[in-house]
């Protein structure tokens, strides 16, 4: 489950020194407090997106929003809501989801790597994770080797979801039937994505 929303934070406050208190006709009692509103994930803030605040009396306590301002007050609030920033924390979600694509990308290229190794080099055992032709997910598990073939065994079982294909892959699926790929063929597969995943284990 996850868990987003939104979070205001106080990021300024300033006090009028010549706009007079329209409901008690205080003078220089005025205060304009601007927020910043940021989107969260888990309560991490994401990103900043707008700007608000409000004008609170100190004699009287009166409150006003922007659009119950009088204009000489409404003018002093727009100045004061322009050169008012927030924290740089209210980023931090973006850092964190730029390093998360960063360290995916670092993996994934580890892994493509280590899988081509694994395509030229294929050892009984190795485990291929391949689509089939009416678009499920099933897998080949190496049983033996030649100069130039692959032999395999294939599942018994079939998986409409990519990514659940690893709880099919059971020593009690692969029967003792099994068929040979030559190593140029297992190339072909591998770089069409038809086979898509090797595990070694």
């Amino acid at each position: 489950m996850v868990f987003y929303g939104s979070r205001f934070v106080h990021i300024n406050s300033m006090q009028s020194e010549t706009t007079t208190c329209e409901s008690c006709e205080s003078r220089g009692s005025l205060t304009i407090n601007m927020f910043r509103k940021h989107a969260q994930i888990f309560w991490v803030p994401v990103f900043p997106f707008t700007k608000v605040g409000e004008s609170q009396c100190s004699h009287c306590k009166n409150i006003l929003e922007p659009k119950e301002m009088p204009d000489q007050l409404k003018r002093e609030y727009d100045r004061i809501k322009s050169i008012s920033k927030g924290p740089i924390w209210q980023f931090s979600g973006l850092v964190v989801i730029a390093l998360l694509i960063v360290y995916s990308a670092y993996v994934s290229g580890v892994n493509s790597k280590q899988e081509l190794q694994y395509i030229e080099t294929p050892l009984i055992g190795d485990v291929y994770k391949y689509k089939t032709e009416d678009g499920d997910y099933s897998t080949l598990k190496v049983v033996n080797l030649s100069s130039d073939t692959v032999f395999v065994s294939a599942n018994e079982f079939v998986i409409s979801k990519m990514s659940k294909v690893y709880k099919i892959d059971k020593a009690e699926n692969y029967p003792d039937i099994f068929y040979g790929i030559s190593k140029e063929e297992l190339n072909k597969k591998y770089n069409s994505n038809e086979i898509y995943g090797i595990n070694r284990h």
